[in-house]
């Protein structure tokens, strides 16, 4: 098989209000098939063999992960995480052995054994709403963003311990690494602002103003644009030059823009909206919406799939 005959990834679409996940076809931007998942699915971890993918559902309790069967496109199975509840950020350990998932309410990272599909541990966070989580580049390190103590935590992922917890903005929500590693970004949604931190020092360099509400933030492989959506009434993709820390454009992309993902060949970019609006399709050449998906309420959480078959 030659390049020409591969399939365009799998976009996966996570309807959080009509409690369903999309398979759309990104080259076509067709919505293939929809399937029933857990209750509330908000954010979505894609196992490193490519063949099921983890699902938080936040809805209260929200004391389940859902684990979807990639290849047969089916729910599988519930992963009760206990006492541990209003599960919502997701991530993956490099070496694909952890899934980390953030139990805000009750200020824990959850740790699932990816092979037999158990909480192993829950970590504290000592921040409270702990709403997103991150691992480094390197495995070594935990992240989560505390919206309502305004700062981000950071724990050693090997002991669990509390490193250090730095001071960002109001609501601080989303979160992303740099391509180089060495910058991670937190975005202050209520405060209209984005803070730059330091890796190796656990330091803020820079805050700087993105008027709206930006909620989360993925970057082009070259380190020169970023991408910041607007969860505001009048949603907004908000184009930065990573360099300057400044403006490039506003793109309308429809109600309360949340989710969002840069294709593998960066020629577009998908921003889900909160309700019914549908998934932008964005040109990252004109930076320009080209389309539109629809698929159920809530496209939010996303990610890209190829088929391990």
């Amino acid at each position: 098989m030659n390049n020409r005959d591969v399939p365009p990834p799998v976009l996966l679409v996570c309807n959080k209000h009509d409690d369903t996940m999309s398979f759309v076809d990104s080259g076509s931007c067709e919505v293939v098939e929809t399937i029933s998942v857990g209750p509330n699915p908000h954010e979505i971890v894609i196992t490193t063999d490519s063949r099921f993918a983890y699902l938080s559902n936040y809805a209260p309790p929200g004391d389940t992960i859902s684990v979807i069967d990639l290849v047969a496109r089916r729910h599988v199975q519930q992963i009760s995480t206990g006492e541990f509840t209003r599960i919502h950020g997701a991530a993956i350990s490099r070496d694909g052995l952890n899934a980390y998932f953030t139990a805000g309410q009750t200020g824990y990272v959850v740790e699932v054994e990816t092979n037999t599909n158990t909480v192993t541990r829950g970590i504290p966070t000592h921040g409270e709403i702990s709403h997103m989580v991150l691992v480094s580049p390197d495995d070594r390190t935990l992240y989560t963003a505390n919206i309502n103590t305004e700062d981000v935590s950071v724990i050693d992922r090997g002991s669990g311990e509390l490193i250090t917890k730095i001071v960002c903005g109001k609501g601080v929500e989303g979160m992303g690494f740099t391509p180089d590693g060495r910058s991670l970004w937190a975005l202050n949604q209520e405060g209209g602002s984005i803070c730059v931190i330091d890796v190796a020092t656990n330091e803020v360099t820079t805050t700087f103003d993105c008027p709206g509400l930006p909620i989360r933030v993925a970057f082009t492989s070259d380190g020169k644009v970023a991408l910041v959506p607007s969860w505001a009434e009048a949603g907004e993709l908000v184009v930065i030059d990573i360099e300057t820390l400044s403006e490039i454009k506003r793109i309308p992309v429809g109600s309360q823009a949340i989710g969002l993902v840069i294709s593998p060949d960066e020629t577009v970019a998908f921003v889900g909206c909160e309700h019914t609006d549908g998934v932008h399709v964005v040109d990252m050449g004109s930076l320009s919406v080209i389309g539109k998906i629809f698929t159920d309420d809530g496209s939010d959480a996303m990610a890209f799939w190829s088929s391990p078959e």
